[in-house]
C-alpha cells in the first residue's frame, strides 16, 4: 500500500527469506493497524490501554496524542475482531487511533517485541473461513461471498505465484484482496502466511482516514519518527 508508515529494519529481507523457504505462497509482513492481525496483536496483549485526552472533548480539533491509562487494552469499547471485515478495523478510526498508539508507545520504550507472534498461517482454516458482505466499489453492488480474505498492505510473491490469478476478478466485480486470498489461493491449493519478525505500520483504511488525519496528529508524529529515529 501507499500509506505504509514504518518499516522495522530487515522488515524487507525477512520477507524474502521467508518466501525463498518455499512454505507460503504469499507472505505478509505483520502489519499494525489490519484487518485479521489487530486481533491477533490484542490476544498477544500488544495494544495497551488509550483513550482521547481531556482536550478533545472541548475541541476535537486539537489532534493532541491519547492518554494510556493502563498497560493492555481490557476495555470492552476496543475489541478487534479476528475478522476481514470487522467493524473495529474498518469501520472506526478510534480503533486505529489506538493501534497507532500502542504500537509508538512500544516502540519509544523498546517493547515493540509485543507484536511478534511468530509465523501466522492465513489459511489453516482453508480458504473459505470468513463470511461477509462484499461491496464492489465497480458496480456499486453488494453481496454474500466467503473466503479466507486479508488484507494486503504488504507481502511479498514470486510472478509465478500469478500464474492462474482471474484477473476480471481483480478488475471486474471482485477486487484483488478477494481473489488472490480466496479464489486463486483455493485454486493453487497455495498458503498465505504472515511473519512476526516483519514489522510494519499501515496508517488507514478510508474508512478511518478522513478522521485520523483530522482528529489526530499521528502522521506527523510518524513523520517525526522517520526523520529523526525519535518522537
Amino acid at each position: 500500500d501507499d500509506d505504509i508508515v514504518f518499516l522495522a529494519k530487515h522488515a524487507l529481507a525477512e520477507l524474502v527469506r521467508e518466501k525463498l523457504r518455499g512454505r507460503c505462497m504469499f507472505v505478509s509482513a505483520n502489519v499494525i493497524n489490519h484487518a485479521i492481525m489487530s486481533a491477533v496483536h490484542q490476544e498477544r496483549g500488544a495494544h495497551r490501554a488509550f483513550e482521547p485526552s481531556s482536550e478533545f472533548e472541548r475541541d476535537p480539533m486539537s489532534r493532541q496524542p491519547w492518554v494510556r491509562t493502563g498497560d493492555v487494552n481490557m476495555d470492552p469499547s476496543y475489541v478487534f475482531e479476528k475478522h476481514p471485515m470487522g467493524s473495529c478495523v474498518l469501520r472506526r478510526w478510534d480503533c486505529a487511533a489506538l493501534a497507532h498508539e500502542s504500537f509508538l508507545d512500544r516502540e519509544r520504550d523498546g517493547s515493540l517485541c509485543a507484536f511478534d507472534f511468530g509465523w501466522l498461517d492465513f489459511n489453516r482454516a482453508g480458504f473459505r473461513e470468513h463470511s461477509y458482505i462484499h461491496l464492489s466499489p465497480w458496480l456499486g453492488q453488494t453481496w454474500d461471498a466467503t473466503g479466507a480474505r486479508w488484507s494486503i498492505n504488504l507481502f511479498a510473491f514470486e510472478a509465478s505465484d500469478m500464474e492462474g490469478v482471474d484477473w476480471s476478478r481483480v478488475y471486474g466485480p471482485g477486487d484483488d484482496e478477494e481473489e488472490f486470498g480466496s479464489g486463486h489461493a483455493e485454486r493453487r491449493g497455495g498458503h498465505a502466511c504472515a511473519l512476526g519478525r516483519s514489522l510494519a505500520v499501515h496508517f488507514s483504511y478510508n474508512t478511518q482516514e478522513e478522521r485520523l488525519l483530522k482528529f489526530t496528529n499521528l502522521l506527523d508524529r510518524y513523520a517525526a519518527l522517520v526523520e529523526s529515529g525519535s518522537l
